[in-house]
């Protein structure tokens, strides 16, 4: 008899377009080490589920009604901090992804990346990894070249 001792993914999916819930439930239905436990239109349902259910990943959309998703990241770290998220959405800003980062988002993928790279980012997060998509990689490292830096930097004579 043959085991299989690979940890289930747990996810929750939460993203204001029903849409998109059902086209990503349909895709990880055909993963064996995947498993959807529950999905949300908003980010206070999020956090409502949050409170029965302990997911291994949140996918989670920025731009959501009742609690956006930076607040929604925001309050799952301080509540739930062993719950990893995982920012599906389609905003390459700067500004939304060092906010994300900032409030502890441990990913930062585009909805336009492809489904392979989105399991790998799925796999890598729930494992403990970090993980930002090649495009976003790109926005980071330009919002970091010399011009782009939107504070002051003092250097010590040392």
């Amino acid at each position: 008899m043959r085991y299989n001792l690979k940890k289930m993914i747990r996810i929750i999916i939460a993203d204001d377009h029903q849409v998109i819930i059902d086209g990503l439930k349909s895709m990880l239905r055909e993963e064996e080490d995947i498993e959807v436990i529950a999905e949300a239109n908003d980010g206070q349902k999020v956090l409502d589920i949050l409170g029965r259910q302990q997911p291994d990943v949140l996918l989670l959309d920025v731009n959501m009604p009742k609690m956006n998703g930076i607040e929604t990241t925001k309050q799952i770290q301080k509540k739930h901090p062993d719950c990893r998220v995982l920012i599906l959405t389609m905003y390459n800003k700067t500004e939304f992804i060092r906010n994300l980062i900032a409030v502890g988002a441990s990913g930062y993928v585009l909805k336009n990346t492809g489904r392979e790279e989105l399991l790998y980012a799925i796999r890598k997060v729930a494992g403990g990894a970090d993980f930002y998509d090649t495009e976003v990689t790109k926005t980071i490292m330009s919002s970091l070249r010399p011009g782009s830096i939107d504070y002051p930097v003092q250097l010590t004579n040392r």
